[in-house]
């Protein structure tokens, strides 16, 4: 598994996966795949699109994770590359409790296209076609 992502983009994930004061118990699984980058705790799913470089999941300590994270306070962008051996954030490995190196999206999602990008448009300018949803 790699991907870059915003560390502000990241953050608003865990917090919608309910990641913000974890338990010491608490783990979460990191998943990149479907070019997107997918939080799980506790059946609660948010997912982001990221630039995913290969596809792969692990899960971690939900707790240990925001600590490491905290400390990237001033970077933009952090680079993961996670495998059996542990998650690889930037320079820096942490343990991992475990590794999946095919996963699938944890939910079915959609892809959708802007129906209004017509408004966007300078007058005089093509229509945009718009797209029915697809279902990936």
């Amino acid at each position: 598994m790699k991907f870059t992502i915003a560390r502000a983009e990241l953050e608003s994930l865990l917090k919608a996966a309910g990641i913000t004061r974890p338990k010491t118990p608490d783990k979460f699984k990191l998943s990149a795949c479907a070019a997107r980058v997918f939080v799980e705790l506790k059946g609660d799913v948010a997912g982001l699109e990221s630039l995913v470089l290969s596809d792969g999941a692990v899960t971690v300590p939900a707790k240990k994770f925001i600590a490491l994270l905290q400390t990237y306070k001033g970077t933009r962008h952090l680079t993961f590359e996670g495998g059996p051996s542990g998650l690889k954030v930037q320079n820096f490995t942490m343990p991992i409790l475990a590794w999946n190196p095919r996963p699938s999206p944890p939910a079915s999602f959609q892809i959708s296209r802007g129906s209004s990008t017509s408004t966007l448009l300078p007058s005089g300018a093509p229509a945009a076609i718009a797209d029915s949803p697809k279902r990936v």
